[in-house]
């Protein structure tokens, strides 16, 4: 074989839709794998196919999806709706109200590595043969990838409300088929009560029956198969309106590895597929070289090769925007590059200037934020806040200044009146923790309450203490949402249960008919503080956060010292199934 021109660069057989079968192998584009954890590039040495699962829910680009909000009336209503155009509703507005639902995309989206996700591209090298042979590995003079940007361009006469009409029903379709997967996963929750799971599955099947199918599963599928078809049917129509796909290289401006701005390019048809010498910038690619005595490695008698898929880097543009964001979409193309027949250059990298082989494009992605917040879940982080007692008893066992390590150096020291010479100020690691504590409580409610986002507290998870109260308390508190400012005359209810905010209010002050001990009366036994609390003064907001910290503490699980077992936090890491090879590799002639 003298024609670098019949090499196939393709993905790893493990990918293939027939493992390891050539014909599905001639058409396969490089693959991105999915880890999780600090060492996974050893474990992906050592077993190349196991890597992690995708979540279709999880490992896309999430938008949202607007239904009208019904059953919600004047306050409630308005608390957390929004118009037609997604903005909040203004109060006494007589505009539909409408709420905000999670739509997974079909787009990939790849975390960053402060969220504990890395990713690697994986390829293999082939003859264009009958029996589809590998590569001799010594016969690569070059192997690497670029990272490429995608850009949908509008024809003229298509403006962006028409494709954002168009993808709405789409949207509509995933945010449904998302609601049945949360209601499926409720139904299986080992977590919650048993009743909870119950009138999960009920409602499910109740769903499906309206649907005319025997039960929730065939339900999922259903419309699984609905939304794939939407979902084509939307590439479809673009494709059919003239919408087409312009592609950017990065080209570094300057050189040697200090260069940190470049500028993204448009590349036409014959830039994509030339030479990787025009100044593009590139990645390596690494050779997988399994140990000769261990021949059912993924990688034995193959041509294999690896990368490390970046999501951030220093890099901009002469403007100050970053090389790689959130909001504009990416991919990969893999190369290799043959050795020439004439002699190498030695000490040089490529040695030679053969011909260049590329793969076909990754699937597309995009690059999730650095605060995306189901990617930092990935990454728990616990903060014990020091004993008051402890630090007591240590500020007065030890000198003044011994236990504060944090100094600051103010060149001009700030005063209400004038500004003063040099001062230096030590304090503690603890009084810092502590302060800052106290401004994140002080200012949560300000901030929630002056913008209205009230569903940011569903982003805060408190184990309440175990306060011994009457069952009508606990199961009032139960169906109290987070944050909503009830009206006196609001009743909420729930499973039979009607109770207003000033029947839950005396509730907490005069206690219940099982318990004549109060909420007051807890608090005074458990602090032995006799200050008189005025919980009628207590904002109806409050009341009700504290509510939804109850219903969360319901549904935990007993921990083995008798508290609560905290809930699960991050994504659940699945493998890949282990596959094996349906054709055996064969060596090249």
């Amino acid at each position: 074989m003298s024609a670098a021109h019949t090499w196939r660069l393709v993905g790893p057989w493990y990918r293939w839709p027939r493992p390891g079968h050539p014909d599905d192998g001639r058409v396969a584009p490089p693959a991105i794998q999915k880890f999780a954890g600090a060492d996974f590039i050893t474990r992906f040495l050592a077993e190349p196919q196991r890597s992690l699962q995708y979540d279709e829910q999880i490992d896309v680009v999430q938008s949202h999806d607007l239904v009208p909000a019904r059953g919600l009336s004047g306050k409630l209503a308005t608390l957390f709706a929004l118009d037609a155009r997604g903005q909040p509703l203004a109060k006494g507005s007589p505009e539909t109200a409408y709420r905000a639902r999670l739509a997974p995309g079909a787009l990939r989206k790849l975390f960053q590595s402060t969220h504990d996700r890395h990713y690697l591209v994986c390829c293999e090298l082939h003859c264009d043969e009958p029996g589809f042979p590998r590569v001799a590995r010594q016969r690569v003079c070059q192997a690497g990838f670029v990272l490429r940007r995608r850009r949908s361009v509008l024809p003229p006469g298509l403006d962006a409300a028409a494709v954002e009409a168009q993808a709405a029903p789409v949207r509509h379709a995933e945010a449904d088929w998302l609601d049945l997967c949360t209601l499926q996963a409720t139904a299986e929750d080992a977590m919650l009560t048993a009743a909870q799971r119950d009138a999960a599955a009920r409602r499910l099947d109740d769903l499906a029956a309206q649907a005319g199918l025997p039960d929730g599963a065939s339900l999922l599928a259903s419309r699984r198969a609905d939304l794939a078809r939407q979902r084509q049917g939307f590439v479809d129509w673009q494709r059919a309106q003239g919408v087409r796909t312009e592609i950017d290289g990065w080209f570094p401006l300057g050189h040697g590895s200090s260069v940190r701005r470049g500028e993204w390019r448009l590349l036409d048809a014959v830039a994509q597929a030339a030479d990787i010498t025009s100044g593009e910038q590139t990645y390596p690619l690494h050779a997988l070289v399994p140990d000769p005595r261990l021949p059912t490695h993924d990688a034995a008698g193959r041509c294999f090769w690896y990368g490390v898929v970046p999501t951030q880097d220093l890099q901009h543009d002469v403007q100050g925007q970053p090389h790689l964001d959130d909001l504009h979409t990416y991919e990969l193309r893999c190369f290799v590059r043959a050795h020439h027949d004439c002699p190498g250059r030695r000490g040089l990298q490529p040695d030679c200037h053969g011909p260049l082989t590329w793969s076909r494009a990754t699937e597309a992605f995009r690059l999730a934020p650095h605060f995306d917040v189901q990617g930092s879940a990935n990454r728990p982080v616990t903060i014990k806040m020091p004993d008051l007692r402890d630090l007591a008893a240590q500020a007065a066992a030890r000198p003044r200044g011994r236990l504060s390590p944090v100094r600051f150096v103010q060149p001009q020291h700030l005063s209400p009146k004038e500004l003063g010479g040099e001062a230096v100020c030590s304090f503690s690691i603890p009084l810092i923790t502590i302060i800052a504590l106290f401004l994140l409580n002080l200012f949560l409610p300000v901030v929630v309450f002056l913008f209205q986002v009230w569903f940011l507290l569903a982003f805060r998870f408190c184990i309440p203490p175990q306060i011994k109260i009457a069952m009508d308390v606990d199961a009032a508190l139960a169906v109290t949402p987070p944050g909503v400012d009830f009206e006196a005359d609001l009743e909420v209810q729930a499973q039979g249960l009607a109770d207003s905010a000033e029947a839950l209010r005396k509730l907490f002050l005069e206690g219940g008919d099982d318990s004549p001990q109060t909420l007051v009366d807890r608090i005074h036994e458990d602090t032995g503080n006799d200050d008189e609390i005025h919980l009628d003064d207590l904002d109806n907001n409050a009341l009700a956060s504290i509510g939804q910290n109850f219903a969360d503490a319901k549904a935990l699980a007993p921990a083995a010292d008798g508290g609560l077992q905290p809930p699960e936090v991050g994504e659940v890491l699945l493998e890949e199934p282990h596959v094996d090879p349906v054709w055996s590799p064969r060596r090249s002639a």
